[in-house]
């Protein structure tokens, strides 16, 4: 076996252990505050409304899906664009429709 072989290998050895040796860490560091009492898990702030990360989402998928859609028809590329593009449609409409019903069920802050 070639150096050239070795190097991916331990590459990827050593890349799991240091992974692996950070998630260790930080383990044996909360376990040791857990057992003085001094552990406080951390409060992360929301990034945003949930139901605008509907909307943008939605927004774009049904962008690219009718985009496609579209484009496989004008140009007759064929179904290989097609059904793809009408799936993204699909899936961003829907979006859409969760954003919609989230924010008439209150779940959403108002605009």
């Amino acid at each position: 076996m070639a150096v050239v072989h070795l190097v991916p290998i331990l590459g990827i050895i050593f890349g799991c252990g240091i992974a692996l040796l950070a998630i260790w860490t930080g383990y044996r560091r909360d376990r040791a505050l857990i057992e003085k009492g001094l552990y406080q898990p951390e409060k992360r702030e929301p990034a945003g409304p949930l139901g605008q990360a509907f909307w943008v989402a939605g927004s774009i998928l049904a962008g690219i899906g009718a985009a496609l859609t579209v484009s496989a028809f004008v140009f007759q590329i064929g179904k290989a664009v097609g059904v793809p593009g009408l799936i993204f449609l699909f899936i961003g409409i829907a979006l859409v429709i969760v954003y919609f019903v989230a924010k008439e069920k209150g779940i959403t802050p108002k605009d």
